[in-house]
């Protein structure tokens, strides 16, 4: 059976800080990535620059904090039918929505689409999307994965930051290095995640590719029953 790439773009591909998002083998045509490296950069279209935020931590400080929290709670992690599983998935959710910001997200991801949907729109795609990134990061981190995350570098440009790192984890008996770099924007007094590049494929960036030409072959309205869809297809 064939896999559709919609299918592809929510499974997941490691177990850490949203490193598990399996990207589509092949990268965005030239002139797509180019328009997604421009969105990327900076406030969207027809909004002001957000100041950095007034905080005692940088970018990499917050994500350590992140992913040190991840790893209390994967010690600890229930069977998955125990009530105390229901517990620590929500507390994996409140610690993923506390680094990634799933509205910059899907703004982004819709880049020029995101201008001509209404209020009511925009709400359900993101609400939507988060809920396939969480269900997708929950799945696949259930297990205590095999990790450890070395954060190298961070670089700091008014509200944007990027934090480079290399992901050691092993599969199937092999050790696996993995090159990250986390796209920061300031929000509200936080550093908050809005892609992931590994291995220089842009989480972004291949959203960005895919929502756009099932927007431009169908519609929007196409595009997120198709997320609805394989939100309620059980994996």
């Amino acid at each position: 059976m064939k896999t559709s790439p919609l299918s592809i773009l929510f499974r997941t591909r490691s177990a850490i800080l949203l490193l598990a998002m399996l990207f589509p083998t092949t990268a965005p045509p030239p002139a797509r990535a180019a328009e997604v490296r421009k969105t990327s950069k900076g406030a969207a279209p027809g909004e002001a620059p957000t100041a950095a935020p007034k905080s005692s931590s940088g970018p990499m400080a917050e994500l350590k904090k992140s992913d040190n929290a991840l790893k209390k709670l994967f010690a600890r992690q229930a069977p998955s039918w125990s009530p105390e599983a229901t517990a620590e998935r929500d507390e994996m959710r409140k610690i993923v929505a506390g680094f990634l910001d799933f509205e910059e997200l899907g703004k982004r991801s819709l880049s020029r689409h995101w201008d001509g949907l209404s209020a009511k729109q925009r709400t359900e795609f993101v609400t939507t999307l988060r809920e396939l990134i969480e269900r997708s990061y929950i799945k696949q981190v259930h297990g205590s994965p095999n990790y450890n995350l070395a954060f190298e570098k961070e670089t700091i440009s008014d509200q944007e930051a990027d934090v480079t790192a290399t992901l050691h984890s092993m599969a199937r008996g092999k050790k696996v290095d993995v090159a990250l770099e986390y796209k920061l924007l300031a929000k509200d007094g936080q550093w908050l995640v809005y892609d992931v590049v590994t291995d220089e494929q842009s989480m972004l960036e291949n959203y960005q590719a895919e929502f756009n030409k099932i927007i431009n072959k169908e519609s929007f309205d196409a595009l997120l029953k198709r997320m609805k869809k394989k939100l309620e297809t059980k994996e």
